[in-house]
């Protein structure tokens, strides 16, 4: 049984199946991580060095919600990637820890992402972006239905950092409103849980957290 229970003086997450969620985090404990899969003078250590320092730097001073530092969703995702989905591909590492940078910071855009890390993670970063509302003349709906629409074509690592980070994103809700949850949970189970069962990553783990969400 996947079991999640909420602290409201400690506001983050605790589990039975992803204790490393709950442990205090920094960089040293993330990189003694790193270091299972690579040594510290390997390319591909260095590499998420830069990406983890990148993430970080760009997203310095936002907040999420709930409060916590944005970046610590960063983390967190690719902590789900490495720790439980067992990841070592340095590739998608990097691209957890970037999978917001492009959307969200103006400095950062799909262009600069390949020069520095190449174009496979570009090209997963740019999956992961929505683009700008202005696109879409404003409309949001428009936008998502846009990005939506194309997961029928995504790849399959695609999915891997994406339902990661949906997963994290369900489990720490509990500062939004109600009406963010519930617009969360449908767009969860018509755009999400689909190619979860498709691809089977994190079914379950998505299935309980909604299930969470709405008993709330």
């Amino acid at each position: 049984m996947f079991s999640w229970h909420y602290s409201a003086r400690k506001e983050f997450l605790m589990t039975e199946k992803m204790p490393f969620l709950d442990q205090v985090e920094n960089k040293e404990t993330f990189f003694r991580r790193v270091s299972c899969l690579f040594p510290t003078l390997d390319y591909r250590y260095k590499l998420i060095e830069e990406a983890y320092a990148d993430a970080k730097d760009a997203f310095r001073g936002k907040k999420r919600e709930s409060g916590e530092r944005y970046f610590e969703h960063l983390r967190a995702v690719a902590l789900i990637l490495m720790e439980y989905l067992r990841i070592k591909d340095h590739e998608l590492i990097i691209v957890a820890l970037l999978h917001d940078i492009v959307e969200d910071c103006p400095d950062w855009t799909i262009d600069r992402v390949a020069v520095k890390y190449g174009e496979r993670v570009a090209l997963l970063v740019e999956w992961m972006s929505k683009p700008s509302v202005e696109e879409f003349d404003g409309d949001k709906n428009e936008r998502n239905q846009m990005y939506h629409g194309r997961f029928e074509s995504a790849p399959r690592e695609f999915f891997l950092i994406k339902l990661s980070d949906r997963l994290h994103n369900l489990i720490t809700m509990w500062k939004c409103t109600k009406d963010k949850k519930r617009r969360k949970i449908a767009e969860t189970k018509e755009h999400y849980l689909p190619y979860a069962e498709k691809h089977l990553i994190l079914l379950h783990e998505l299935e309980y957290a909604l299930k969470d969400l709405e008993t709330e």
